[in-house]
């Protein structure tokens, strides 16, 4: 069975730190999110892989190249960004001669034993394809899923804001082929977009059975914005050290209940993650659920907790910083603090694209741009975005 595989889209509600880094290139712990993505089809012997590119697609084709992955990728241009059915639908070469195929969002986290169950559900004969589940507290963000006896009746692309709990589409499916051909017969939706669920709607109207399938919320997440992003980087730091047979291919992870002091007095717990050439201060310290990328260098003093921290950043002495996502390049001059519990009972905004988003969290600190420079002593509020670009 082929794959596809969207990572074409430009990551609005992720600025900054999409500015200068495609969505799906952001890190999941030690790998791109998309990497990832694609070790899962590896997994599964699934090895003929078609990837829509468009926005930075270059940066793309050489990080996935670069990963030496034992399948054959088709680069597929996506040259309009026109909606899922659309990048579906510019897919229709690569997937000609097929019956079915298994079609994956390249920015939302799955695992190799969930792309097993959804192939094992369709291998067993009794529907046509099948879609990927999850229950999420609130799905105004999501298309909703309605079913009978286990079977798709019918998908409500993102319902009204503060729609309650429900299981939504969580970006993977199994579909038939005729599938790519239904894109002639749907129209825009109300955001201007072709729907992929539009299409999967007219499936079932058709008669052909999508089987739902429910998969455990904890270790899906939509990497849609920051602090998802953060989230799923601190789950899966649990997730990855619980694997005993898991190791980097560079860089250091150390498990839960770790506890590691260098020469001169930097002090690391786990679980976190270090890249490649990343340079401790005197008394630094890392604390628990914090990843850090290669050539970053942390100052003298400096402590980091519950943070995501890109690529050759440059963090000050004496500087504090908790639930934070640090773009790559990025300078914090010395004893800067991000802060991050909302007052009171409140929950902790966001400028996310122009509008303020609530993040539901109590506890979440600042986004920082990719190569801007925060000058000495700079207090960062719960929920800020430091734009800079360098």
């Amino acid at each position: 069975m082929k794959a596809v595989v969207f990572a074409a889209g430009l990551g609005k509600r992720l600025k900054p730190l999409t500015s200068f880094k495609a969505k799906h290139l952001l890190p999941l712990v030690d790998k791109p999110v998309l990497i990832r993505v694609l070790e899962t089809l590896v997994s599964n012997r699934i090895r003929d892989v078609g990837i829509t590119v468009a926005y930075m697609d270059e940066l793309i084709r050489r990080a996935v190249d670069r990963e030496r992955l034992s399948m054959e990728i088709t680069y597929i241009q996506q040259r309009e960004l026109l909606g899922t059915a659309h990048a579906l639908y510019v897919c229709k070469d690569f997937l000609e001669g097929e019956d079915a195929f298994l079609l994956v969002y390249g920015d939302i986290t799955i695992t190799e034993d969930v792309v097993g169950k959804m192939l094992s559900s369709f291998n067993e004969g009794a529907c046509d394809g099948v879609i990927l589940a999850v229950r999420v507290k609130d799905a105004s963000n999501f298309g909703v899923l309605e079913e009978r006896n286990g079977m798709l009746e019918h998908i409500m692309e993102k319902p009204a804001e503060g729609f309650h709990e429900a299981y939504v589409n969580a970006g993977a499916y199994i579909l038939p082929s005729e599938s790519v051909k239904y894109f002639s017969r749907i129209k825009p939706s109300a955001r201007g977009e072709y729907e992929l669920t539009d299409v999967l709607n007219l499936l079932v109207k058709d008669g052909h059975k999508i089987c739902v399938l429910k998969m455990n919320k904890n270790l899906w997440f939509d990497i849609g914005r920051a602090w998802d992003l953060l989230d799923a980087n601190i789950t899966f730091l649990d997730y990855l050290s619980s694997k005993h047979n898991y190791s980097p291919k560079s860089g250091k992870l150390l498990r839960p209940g770790t506890h590691v002091e260098t020469e001169n007095g930097a002090r690391l717990f786990g679980p976190c993650f270090l890249g490649e050439n990343v340079k401790l201060g005197k008394g630094s310290s890392i604390l628990p659920y914090t990843v850090v990328l290669e050539g970053t260098s942390v100052g003298d003093g400096a402590t980091l907790g519950n943070s995501l921290i890109l690529e050759n950043v440059k963090i000050g002495e004496g500087s504090v910083i908790f639930y934070s996502v640090v773009g790559e390049g990025a300078t914090l001059g010395v004893g800067c603090t991000t802060r991050y519990k909302a007052v009171g009972q409140e929950t902790v905004k966001v400028m996310v694209a122009g509008r303020l988003i609530d993040t539901s969290k109590r506890e979440f600190g600042a986004v920082i741009s990719p190569y801007s420079n925060v000058p000495d002593g700079a207090v960062l509020e719960p929920g800020e975005v430091y734009w800079q670009e360098g």
